[in-house]
């Protein structure tokens, strides 16, 4: 059977219809990869799907990205992937059909993405940006501004003549905008409006600096410096102004009343974790964040009260010092199993 052809761009753009979304478009990017993988895929095909992709820069933005997964794909061992793995250098015919023989024809690539977005999955891995568990990075955008991405973090970039976009796939991000750096005069001002985007909504700086984090269902904001505005993505006309010191988290349908923020919530940023009179739980349940493996803390403790300040970068010598402190002790199956338990 003949696999349906997306949509033209003339078709999806034509007068009257609605904007496309990031999803929409990447959709019609799959859709090529099948057609284009069948192995029935005509000159006319190919032909049209290099129209479709030099149509608009979104398109090539989402082709690269199918093209390095497939990259990716090309590195993972095993009998499934052992046809792709021998081609060193092919050419695009043979990509094509690599990703044909590790994605069953395309259906199953894109199943597998749908499946996998929602908890970073492919879509982390293909980031502009990402960072591993315990990792950090710094990124300098085109504009001037700043992101210091945390562990496990995942963003997109992009900038147009009208805004500019941080896209957080997944983990927390440490914003500083190029106005709140000082690197831009009044005279230079940049009036595109600087965003940051996760599933739940929209963040607007207003010449600031702020921390974001994704977490599960929910996304949790805390202003730094100056301020921000913020909409969730199902109610995109109620808006709230987060101020310098204030805090909220707020899901797709509602936003939280803001609270003050913790004075130390980004230290992470300095490579600490500091906390004053939290759970023990909750203090090993975020160490977790920054270690491979499994972290875990036993019920009979969990409750125990923490204040003190640990280090990221080495979190045995953080489970030490709350050993030192507290009535628990550390038992290590391996490096990658550990509790925290009573002694």
């Amino acid at each position: 059977m003949r696999t349906p052809q997306p949509e033209s761009t003339a078709t999806v753009r034509g007068a009257g219809a609605p904007a496309r979304t990031e999803l929409d478009v990447r959709k019609e990017a799959v859709a090529w990869y099948a057609r284009l993988c069948s192995g029935d895929a005509l000159e006319a095909d190919e032909a049209a799907w290099q129209r479709w992709r030099q149509a608009h820069p979104d398109h090539q933005r989402a082709w690269q990205r199918l093209e390095a997964m497939q990259a990716t794909l090309r590195r993972v061992p095993g009998h499934i992937a052992a046809s792709t793995l021998r081609a060193a250098q092919p050419d695009r015919r043979r990509v094509l059909r690599g990703i044909g023989v590790v994605a069953s024809g395309g259906a199953l690539a894109y199943l597998s993405w749908q499946a996998v977005d929602a908890q970073g999955g492919w879509h982390a891995w293909l980031a502009d940006h990402r960072t591993g568990t315990g990792e950090q990075q710094s990124v300098e955008l085109a504009d001037g501004s700043k992101l210091l991405l945390n562990t496990r973090t995942s963003v997109d970039v992009a900038m147009n003549a009208s805004r500019r976009v941080v896209r957080l796939r997944e983990g927390e991000i440490l914003v500083e905008t190029a106005k709140h750096r000082g690197l831009r005069t009044a005279a230079q001002a940049d009036m595109r409006p600087f965003m940051v985007e996760t599933d739940h909504g929209r963040i607007v700086a207003l010449g600031t600096r702020f921390t974001v984090r994704r977490d599960g269902e929910r996304t949790a904001v805390t202003v730094l410096e100056d301020a921000v505005e913020i909409r969730a993505s199902e109610a995109p006309d109620q808006a709230v102004v987060l101020r310098a010191g204030q805090q909220v988290g707020f899901t797709r349908g509602r936003i939280d009343t803001p609270q003050q923020a913790d004075p130390a919530s980004a230290e992470w940023a300095q490579g600490s974790l500091v906390v004053n009179d939290w759970r023990l739980g909750d203090v090993v349940a975020e160490l977790s964040r920054y270690r491979r493996g499994r972290l875990a803390c036993d019920p009979a403790v969990e409750d125990l009260r923490v204040s003190g300040a640990f280090p990221l970068q080495d979190t045995d010598k953080a489970l030490a010092v709350i050993a030192r402190s507290l009535p628990v002790r550390v038992s290590a199956m391996t490096r990658y199993w550990v509790t925290l338990g009573p002694l």
